[in-house]
């Protein structure tokens, strides 16, 4: 009897030594998965969207008829300002205007870059813009927001883009924004402050009223896992209506 409870117990005494051996050599709960999110160097993304890989070969790319990039010395309402005259310039030397309704219209899209250390990004950047008019829906969906010779998405810097669209075979009577996605490739990450999108009267070449408009303010770091991924921040619910 006595034979089988020393044996029992040095059985149980090895149990508890090998425990005790494998937990030490494992590291503390939570500490392999953790990720410093303040080193610039680790992984940024927030926004849960930044795997989704895009076949840019199936759409058309969509590249502005008009760019200006402002120092952050320039605030907002100043940067407008100029935008408005530069856009009154590119009308007067493409004048074609209509009457009642219209078979194209003008829109804005505006980004506003943080100031702090690496909110700046060289990686490539897409626009997708979903309209209402009284003829159907419109999306756009690879508006590009690069121009040649500017380097855009600076520190600090707001960069200004007026853009053309139609609706094939159609005029219209109205046109309502409704959706705007900006969409970051790559792990070049870039934090954004601001991005508006919108249609004023005074941009059109046809005789307009009213206004369209969706402005958001992210404050969100753009960021992919691999170089040919992108992430996307989306907003939904414009207001307005631009009529003509």
């Amino acid at each position: 009897m006595k034979m089988k409870k020393r044996g029992n117990f040095e059985a149980v005494l090895w149990v508890v030594i090998y425990a005790l051996l494998i937990t030490s050599c494992e590291q503390p709960d939570g500490e392999a998965e953790f990720i410093n999110t303040n080193d610039k160097n680790g992984f940024e993304n927030i926004t849960e969207n930044s795997d989704i890989v895009i076949d840019e070969n199936q759409l058309k790319t969509i590249t502005p008829v008009l760019h200006i990039q402002f120092d952050e010395d320039v605030n907002k309402e100043e940067a407008t300002t100029l935008f408005d005259k530069a856009v009154a310039d590119y009308k007067y030397k493409n004048n074609n205007q209509n009457k009642g309704v219209s078979t194209e219209w003008f829109y804005r899209i505006a980004t506003l870059t943080g100031n702090q250390s690496e909110n700046d990004t060289d990686g490539n950047v897409r626009v997708s813009v979903y309209f209402n008019t009284d003829k159907g829906g419109h999306s756009i969906k690879n508006i590009v927001l690069d121009y040649p010779h500017i380097d855009e998405r600076e520190l600090g810097k707001w960069d200004y883009y007026l853009f053309k669209t139609s609706l094939p075979g159609q005029a219209v009577n109205w046109v309502q924004l409704t959706a705007s996605t900006l969409q970051l490739q790559g792990t070049d990450d870039w934090f954004v402050k601001q991005f508006h999108t919108y249609l004023v009267a005074g941009d059109q070449t046809a005789p307009a009223t009213g206004a369209t408009n969706l402005y958001t303010f992210p404050n969100v770091w753009l960021d992919s896992s691999c170089t040919t991924c992108w992430d996307s921040y989306k907003k939904r619910g414009g207001n307005g209506t631009l009529s003509f």
